[in-house]
């Protein structure tokens, strides 16, 4: 029997206009009460408010979903000044049954006593019109899970709908859904809370539930996939908070953003670990009799170093080169590197230990990232800007990477195109994630390298190759080394980029190329004017697209990346690249256009607004195209039809406050309501084309399976994913 059928039940059992006080709640529910006296039925004859809330409270103690000693009904809480009105939320859980002798004792005139707001464990709210939901919910709920002092607290709101909504709040964050997936974008808390998306009754989680969330099986050594939760985007921004504020107090040796990826890659290394089954537990925690005076003891510092040991095997790349580590000392004691570098490790321990990672269903760890280090502020002064997330999924599920191809962003910033491309291959494998080693992202900015690991770490994996180079004047061998050696027209052929003398020597190509590489006049690369060369000119000869467009004497970047892009690219491997929409329709690169349609099949174009990417007059086409293997050179020679759309509607506002920028959700309003729109999932809806332009493309795809099989047949029509997928 469940919730639903003791509801039932309940109106079966009692029926009438009965009385409810709290002699009613201590004989029939065995839960103390201090409620007022009222009938089960209000005016008109429907039901009371204080009949919904005795339906609740009866039917989880006859379940035994929560121990009916733990419960109070209409628990007063003092707010404010003595004699100032209490807040009085409908029902409290406590911990254990101890709260009652604090209650006793209690002088109800004083404020609640810490031992007192240490023990809830839950809230209830009640009303008998769900039209009361928001103020229910944002202020009674909200101010009386404030009153808490721990990690965590939980909330249920009750009303005449048979669906329930489930809250949780952590240390002194905002009150949010239960289930992270209810929850919603939004500018402020009620459209971060969803509240048109409720919770089935029957998902409602027991005592025993929210004990082992909050305690973490009373044990930190005992903590795994089940006790601890996914870490979303409001709780990492805050925890970034607090790494600061300790980056702050604390002496570094390094950049606190170096510590952090190396600590955060260890904990997912951890997490990894158990995934696959090689050991039951986290060991990415410290217990409170660890740390002695800020320090860890001999026992948490093993614990640490075994991790290292293990990590280093995994994530070769971020260990490379560690900014931490523990020295063996007299009698085989182990000795931090730094002591305020070990007290910042203890911090961030404390942090996640009771998070996960691998355990996120969040896409979006790149934008945090940009606007909260440091060094990415520098890069937004310096009109470096990442590509918006709902871009790079879009562009990802178009491209639609498969496995065992090699993936590769020859401009890749934050790696973001490569951090979602490995969520989109491996979405349904999270379980047992692979290493990323097929994954190649080339930047020639070596500051950017530690955001790119933390990105690629944070959306599951580290270990993608991350080559400090500008992948322009440089070139990645197929050995993997990319330095020592010159490529010019001297030692290269302009047409394939083959090595005249040495194959050992040759280029590494790639089956799948995704990029947003920078653009536009103001980035125009110097190719001899006034005698300044950018790249050496002899290397500038190796572009076809300089050579056709005249030798000019300064180029925009995007061409030779276009040029960078195809060159780069396996016989049959597709390419996915932002560019000025200039470049698509000016007179100027013309010749451009044509070198690139004899070369490239073009499968896909679409256009951008200006105000995607929040620089002012920007426009930008999204390239999307296939490079036919030497057998189908013939594919060229059509008249070809590509698909083709024009994205009005990307679902923000850009917002630029000192050259940082952030994206305000766009929502769809219906024009009678003018209340949001919810998609399938229950979740306001996004004003965006992008999803109709993904499941477009995936439709235009498989009509064109028989007349274009080598096109279907490369964005893999079979195995295409829809945007709601």
């Amino acid at each position: 029997m469940n919730l639903i059928d003791k509801y039932e039940e309940f109106k079966n059992t009692f029926t009438g206009n009965f009385t409810i006080d709290p002699a009613w709640y201590l004989s029939n529910c065995g839960v103390f009460s201090k409620n007022k006296t009222a009938k089960a039925l209000a005016a008109h004859g429907n039901y009371s408010e204080e009949w919904y809330r005795a339906r609740f409270v009866w039917s989880i103690t006859q379940l035994g979903l929560f121990p009916k000693e733990n419960i109070m009904v209409e628990f007063a809480i003092p707010k404010g000044s003595p004699g100032s009105k209490s807040l009085e939320p409908d029902l409290i859980v406590f911990k254990d049954n101890s709260w009652k002798s604090h209650y006793d004792s209690w002088d109800k005139m004083s404020a609640m006593p810490e031992t007192l707001r240490e023990q809830m464990l839950m809230v209830g709210e009640c009303k008998n019109n769900h039209k009361q939901v928001v103020s229910a919910v944002t202020k009674q709920m909200a101010e009386a899970m404030n009153s808490y002092i721990g990690n965590e607290i939980f909330g249920i709101y009750i009303d005449d709908a048979l669906d329930v909504l489930l809250f949780k709040k952590e240390g002194t964050y905002s009150i949010k859904r239960y289930d992270s997936g209810k929850s919603a974008d939004g500018e402020n808390l009620v459209a971060k809370l969803n509240l048109n998306n409720r919770d089935n009754l029957t998902s409602l989680p027991s005592y025993d539930d929210l004990i082992k969330k909050v305690n973490g099986s009373g044990d930190v050594a005992k903590l795994d996939f089940s006790n601890t939760e996914g870490i979303d985007e409001d709780t990492f921004s805050g925890l970034l908070a607090l790494m600061n504020r300790d980056i702050d107090r604390l002496a570094l040796t390094r950049d606190g953003q170096d510590f952090i990826v190396e600590f955060l890659t260890l904990k997912v290394a951890d997490e990894k670990q158990v995934k696959k089954g090689k050991k039951s537990y986290f060991e990415f925690y410290v217990k409170d009799t660890e740390v002695v005076s800020g320090f860890g003891n001999q026992v948490f510092r093993q614990r640490i170093n075994n991790l290292y040991a293990s990590a280093k095997s995994e994530y070769k790349n971020i260990f490379k080169h560690p900014v931490f580590w523990y020295n063996s000392a007299a009698g085989g004691t182990l000795k931090p590197s730094s002591g305020d570098d070990e007290k910042f490790l203890i911090g961030i321990v404390k942090l996640f230990q009771k998070k996960t990672i691998l355990g996120t269903k969040n896409a979006s760890f790149n934008q945090i990232i940009f606007n909260n280090f440091g060094n990415s502020v520098k890069k937004a002064k310096e009109k470096q800007f990442f590509t918006p997330v709902p871009i790079v999924e879009t562009i990802v599920k178009m491209i639609n990477p498969q496995k065992n191809e090699t993936v590769c962003d020859p401009c890749s910033g934050i790696c973001d195109f490569l951090a979602m491309a490995f969520r989109h291959i491996y979405k349904n494998e999270l379980e047992n994630l692979p290493s990323a080693d097929m994954f190649y992202g080339l930047d020639k900015d070596d500051d950017i390298l530690k955001l790119a690991e933390l990105n690629l770490v944070l959306n599951g994996d580290g270990n993608a190759q991350i080559k400090i180079m500008d992948s322009l004047g440089q070139k990645l061998l197929e050995d993997g080394t990319y330095q020592n050696f010159i490529f010019d027209d001297a030692n290269y052929n302009y047409l394939d980029w083959t090595n005249f003398n040495d194959s050992s020597k040759n280029v590494k190509k790639f089956d799948v190329i995704i990029t947003n590489p920078p653009f536009g006049k103001g980035r125009d690369l110097v190719t001899g004017k006034d005698g300044e060369w950018a790249l050496d000119k002899k290397t500038m000869e190796l572009y076809e697209s300089w050579i056709e467009s005249g030798r000019p004497k300064s180029i925009d970047m995007g061409i030779l990346f276009l040029e960078n892009a195809y060159k780069l690219l396996n016989d049959g491997g597709r390419m996915a690249i932002i560019l000025s929409n200039s470049i698509a329709s000016i007179a100027e690169w013309e010749p451009v256009r044509k070198w690139f349609i004899n070369h490239m099949r073009i499968v896909a174009l679409f256009d951008l607004p200006a105000r995607t990417f929040g620089e002012t007059g920007v426009a930008t086409t999204v390239f999307i195209a296939y490079k036919p293997k030497k057998t189908e050179k013939n594919i060229l020679d059509d008249n070809y039809e590509i698909f083709v759309k024009e994205i009005e509607n990307i679902g923000y506002t850009v917002k630029i406050s000192d050259r940082i920028v952030t994206m305000s959700p766009d929502y769809v309003i219906n024009a009678d309501t003018f209340e949001r729109e919810k998609d399938s999932k229950g979740n306001d809806k996004l004003l965006s084309d992008f999803p109709d332009l993904v499941n477009e493309f995936g439709t235009w795809l498989n009509d064109k399976r028989q007349s274009y099989p080598e096109i279907y047949k490369a964005f893999s029509g079979d195995n295409y994913k829809k945007m709601d997928d």
